[in-house]
């Protein structure tokens, strides 16, 4: 007997089926419903339509499972209350890591990854992306790091033998995926996958602080597998003239390589210029006070440049010389954050920061105040 057209496309179409992978509603189940179907309707129009549902329901099953060359997601572990996604204890201190935003209140939200509250790296999601900062005598002879991790992998394992789980965390409109620790800079550092996952080394790259030489002024700046992750931003903060008559100007970089100023002047020999770098604070956080010095041969000029990334509840800051004469600064917002930059020029020393609010009243002050690179305040 010949086969019809139709039982051939039945007999194919069951062979199809039973090569696939099992599905929640098992695939027999609904073939005895076909059948069921046909038989009591005996119509070809409704043995179609039994047909379309089975071929419907055999081209999800094999649109469900990803492709074989990638691993499906590992499970999901949440980050905890303000976004923290590592915490313990170091050099008899506590600490945590959390993806917080960093902008003032009222601003675009502004993600970073930050450390104990104080220093800031703003980084976006970005799989692959590891930093690591030290904090100095804070915690002695520890580092802090993270790593960005693709959805695939589960964690991953510290110098062999510290397991450390990937977790989730919602930030800013954003998903990032983190594995955070400590280590010691006593040795080597070596981070492995706990699986592997195509096209990542078994071995991650994780940028380490030693590489600074011990500087004071690297504390609290973190070292990322590449700075470019995230947009940085950029502004002029203040511009004048020197008693001298030559102009100047501070500018700052705000991103993934910290707070970096820049001093510029220009003298009747030309222009000098000075940059640094300091630790990137959140809003309630301790401010840093940058101090670049820029010198010159010529009588009379040079000068020192002074910027700070101020608390959002300031309206200006009061900077007091040594001999008693003062100037006020404005802030500046760039990115949703608050900066303030004033000049004193070579013939003075500044003697104290004064914090004023909107009513000019005195917030706070300080008089342990940089020459030379930065300090923290907490106002």
């Amino acid at each position: 007997m010949t086969a019809t057209p139709d039982s051939k496309l039945r007999r194919a179409l069951h062979g199809t089926l039973e090569s696939l992978p099992p599905s929640p509603v098992p695939l027999e189940r609904i073939i005895r419903r076909g059948r069921r179907i046909r038989l009591r309707r005996a119509g070809a129009a409704v043995g179609g339509v039994g047909l379309a549902g089975i071929i419907a329901v055999a081209t999800l099953a094999l649109r469900a499972g990803p492709p074989a060359s990638v691993p499906p997601a590992a499970p999901a572990i949440t980050a905890g209350p303000g976004g923290v996604f590592a915490r313990g204890t170091a050099d008899g201190h506590p600490w945590r890591l959390a993806v917080q935003d960093i902008a003032d209140p009222g601003y675009s939200c502004v993600p970073a990854i930050v450390l104990n509250g104080t220093d800031a790296d703003p980084v976006y999601p970005a799989p692959g992306n590891a930093a690591s900062v030290a904090l100095g005598q804070a915690v002695r002879g520890v580092a802090f790091a993270f790593i960005q991790l693709p959805a695939g992998v589960g964690g991953v394992i510290v110098n062999g033998d510290q397991n450390v789980p990937a977790v989730t965390v919602n930030a800013c409109g954003y998903r990032y995926r983190l594995a955070g620790f400590s280590y010691s800079l006593a040795g080597p550092l070596r981070i492995t996958l706990a699986k592997p996952y195509p096209g990542w080394s078994a071995d991650v790259f994780v940028p380490t602080p030693a590489t600074q030489g011990g500087s004071a002024q690297a504390e609290g700046l973190w070292i990322d597998t590449y700075i470019a992750t995230g947009p940085t931003a950029s502004a002029a903060l203040a511009s004048g003239t020197l008693p001298g008559g030559q102009g100047w100007i501070i500018k700052v970089q705000f991103g993934p390589g910290g707070d970096c100023y820049e001093f510029d002047g220009q003298t009747s020999l030309g222009s000098t210029q000075m940059g640094y770098c300091g630790p990137v604070s959140i809003p309630a956080g301790p401010e840093t006070i940058m101090a670049l010095p820029l010198g010159s041969d010529e009588p009379g000029v040079g000068a020192t440049g002074y910027a700070v990334q101020v608390s959002p509840g300031t309206a200006r800051i009061k900077a007091v010389f040594d001999n008693g004469s003062s100037v006020l600064a404005t802030p500046r917002i760039v990115d949703g954050r608050k900066y303030v930059a004033f000049v004193v020029p070579s013939s003075r020393s500044l003697h104290r920061l004064i914090w004023l609010d909107a009513a000019g009243r005195a917030m706070a002050s300080t008089t342990a105040l940089p020459r030379y690179g930065y300090s923290q305040f907490q106002p």
